[in-house]
């Protein structure tokens, strides 16, 4: 009872092998393609001011500030450099209804802002500064569109501070006033 093992001892042809391989590849293939298209679907454009209603705050703060800079100007930086869209397309936008006056205010600000704002070489300098390094500095003109967006994200996002600081000595003052008065 001996049994042909002949086959078995024989090495496996190129083809063989080949069919092998490209069968063992196949699944990493399309986890690669799998993970690439839900990466591209995680990045893809949202409207440029269709923020979740509960994401911005009804009473200006400077968290929800930075929060709004983060989503709304986000889109705004990439629809103004990325895609280059006409400024009449970024005002036609429509907010939701319940978007509180102040953010739909800074929202109007910044699409006015993003398409005049021209950078300047002491912007590039504040900017490399706050990052930790000015050595080798781009000037103003030379600035990529990712260099040129993380600027404009970061201005924006320093008026939320001054907003803030100015809003809580409005409020200060109103409460000193209400004292007096009472």
């Amino acid at each position: 009872m001996t049994q042909n093992r002949a086959a078995e001892c024989r090495p496996a042809s190129t083809t063989g092998r080949r069919i092998s391989a490209v069968r063992n590849r196949r699944p990493t293939r399309n986890m690669g393609i799998l993970l690439a298209l839900l990466f591209s679907a995680s990045m893809a454009p949202r409207p440029v001011a269709a923020h979740d209603q509960e994401s911005v705050a009804p009473d200006f703060n400077a968290v929800a500030c930075y929060q709004l800079v983060q989503d709304t100007g986000r889109r705004i930086a990439w629809a103004r450099w990325e895609q280059r869209s006409p400024v009449e397309k970024i005002r036609s936008v429509v907010l939701r209804d319940g978007t509180p006056s102040w953010a739909i205010t800074l929202v109007k600000e910044w699409v006015t802002d993003a398409y005049e704002w021209q950078p300047s070489d002491e912007q590039v300098r504040q900017w490399a500064a706050e990052l930790g390094s000015v050595d080798h500095l781009p000037r103003a003109e030379q600035l990529s569109v990712h260099e040129a967006i993380a600027i404009w994200m970061r201005r924006i996002g320093r008026q939320c501070s001054e907003r803030a600081a100015r809003a809580d000595a409005s409020a200060k003052l109103l409460n000193n006033e209400v004292g007096l008065a009472q």
